[in-house]
């Protein structure tokens, strides 16, 4: 038993390497399926040339040991049939193409429902039957019955648990690149409301005349019938002067008190405005 704990410790360790890695991801996929094999190969070999010492240490390393590493495998190549599979096209598209595989993965994991939720209750009433080799019986009922599997280095049921893990680490995969297509979006969405034509626009003015001007706006209505939020007005004049008006309310607040012209820089746009008219006529 050390020599497999041996084994599978130097196999998490150097995946772990591989992961963290610069390589391309399909650089290192390619050597996390080659590593996994590997792992594989070397415990079937140990196993059969070593018996377990008990019935227990039997169970361990069929629902425990074997299949962890059999489903990184899964995992692993999975990964790399989406990267070669998924169409290279739109978000839209490719948020199809996963949301057509993880109905795929439910599909599939319905068929063995019932064990799944034997397998993560972490339920041991069947585990003699489940994970110990020779009850080939059960491979009649099984979803994953598999007519030239190792008789010597396989259960009824330990590929089925790999393939839980798998499924498990493919669904938080998937997870993953959705959240980055909402990350994309929402960075797509922030060029859209400021093209081109809209840069080095500085306003020249000062803030509270900014502040001002956006409390008379939304006061007469003129935004969204003068329902807009302030916060957002604010935020959308970040974005178009690259002005940052800091806390607003204290400014109004300063505004409401000045005694001679509260509204200083709408009178002043007033006069500005009607002296270009009557210098136009």
């Amino acid at each position: 038993m050390k020599k497999i704990k041996s084994l599978i410790k130097r196999y998490g360790i150097t995946i772990s390497n591989i992961e963290k890695s610069d390589a391309k991801t399909l650089t290192k996929l390619n050597k996390c399926i080659a590593l996994s094999q590997e792992c594989l190969n070397q415990l079937r070999v140990h196993i059969r040339e070593h018996d377990f010492v008990s019935q227990e240490e039997e169970i361990d390393f069929f629902k425990h040991k074997k299949p962890k590493i059999y489903g990184k495998l899964k995992f692993f190549a999975h990964q790399l049939n989406f990267l070669s599979e998924c169409p290279d096209s739109s978000i839209g598209i490719q948020k199809i193409f996963i949301n057509k595989a993880l109905k795929k993965l439910e599909s599939e994991k319905k068929k063995n429902l019932t064990f799944y939720k034997y397998y993560n209750h972490n339920e041991t009433s069947f585990d003699d039957k489940y994970f110990v080799r020779g009850n080939n019986q059960l491979d009649l009922f099984s979803n994953t019955f598999h007519l030239n599997k190792d008789p010597q280095f396989s259960t009824s049921h330990d590929l089925v648990v790999a393939e839980i893990i798998a499924y498990d680490l493919i669904i938080d995969y998937y997870k993953r690149k959705l959240e980055s297509f909402k990350l994309n979006n929402s960075q797509i969405v922030v060029k859209e409301v400021l093209p081109k034509i809209l840069s080095n626009l500085p306003w020249t003015a000062s803030k509270t005349d900014l502040v001002e001007l956006l409390y008379a706006l939304n006061a007469s209505g003129a935004i969204k019938n003068g329902e807009a939020e302030m916060k957002k007005l604010v935020e959308i004049c970040k974005q178009l002067f690259g002005i940052d008006l800091g806390n607003i309310y204290k400014t109004y607040s300063e505004i409401k008190v000045r005694e001679n012209d509260p509204t200083k820089f709408l009178d002043l746009m007033k006069i500005n405005l009607i002296r270009k008219l009557n210098s136009e006529q």
